[in-house]
């Protein structure tokens, strides 16, 4: 008589491990699909906000390039963009990504450095040229804003493939605890 009771005992007792033990797994797999899925939101939003800036600052450094901008109107925005993207590479550096996707993080905060720093060489040419001060100068300026316009368009190119990096980033795997054998 004592079987019938501690055998269904024991079979719930297995049941209810099995059933905890399932959870927790499934807890630990979706807080990492979680990881990943924040990961791809936050590197896309912030790549395409960083992409339309980039792609606005190229069309107005062009217009100076091309001399229909006084560069001395481009110097507020160029000043505020090289803020933002500062700011930016900060916001890449702190998102949090799976393991494998760590790499990737530090390449597009990295990108969008690189953008920021693009911009501060178009600055700093534009700055030159509206100051005046003589044929030397000039040619500076001009090499300044056509080096900063390239390192730009390379800058915002380099970002969108790691960002359509990041929109395939996967979940870590799950570390599945094995029993130790004798």
């Amino acid at each position: 008589m004592a079987w019938t009771v501690v055998l269904p005992l024991l079979l719930l007792a297995l049941l209810v491990y099995v059933f905890i033990e399932f959870a927790r797994r499934a807890r630990v797999a979706l807080a990492l699909a979680r990881e990943a899925a924040g990961f791809r939101a936050a590197a896309s939003g912030l790549g395409h906000t960083i992409d339309e800036l980039l792609g606005h600052l190229a069309q107005r450094t062009d217009a100076v390039r091309h001399g229909t901008l006084p560069p001395g109107e481009l110097t507020d925005e160029l000043q505020a963009a090289v803020q933002t993207l500062d700011q930016a590479a900060d916001t890449a550096r702190g998102f949090a990504a799976p393991s494998a996707a760590e790499p990737l993080r530090d390449e597009l905060a990295e990108d969008i450095a690189r953008g920021s720093r693009a911009v501060e060489m178009i600055l700093h040419g534009c700055q030159l040229a509206a100051d005046g001060r003589g044929r030397q100068t000039e040619l500076e300026a001009q090499t300044n804003v056509k080096r900063g316009y390239l390192n730009l368009l390379h800058a915002r190119e380099a970002l969108a493939g790691h960002v359509a990096d990041a929109a395939r980033t996967q979940p870590d795997r799950p570390q599945v605890r094995r029993a130790s054998g004798v």
